[in-house]
């Protein structure tokens, strides 16, 4: 499963592969302003996943 994560000021966005992928990007992304985390699947469609990922940004000084 890929993850899309994207950022406050929408210059751009990392995309994870896979739930261990994204729990490292979000630890290196401490000093970064998240505003939304979607699960991408292979059709193409997005889904937020932000409420589910949320304590890991707490964690991790993200917002």
């Amino acid at each position: 499963m890929r993850y899309r994560i994207e950022y406050a000021d929408g210059r751009c966005c990392n995309y994870a592969n896979g739930r261990k992928d994204l729990l490292e990007w979000l630890k290196l992304l401490k000093d970064e302003t998240i505003t939304d985390i979607r699960k991408v699947y292979k059709s193409g469609v997005t889904d937020s996943v932000m409420e589910t990922y949320k304590p890991y940004l707490n964690k991790t000084g993200g917002n």
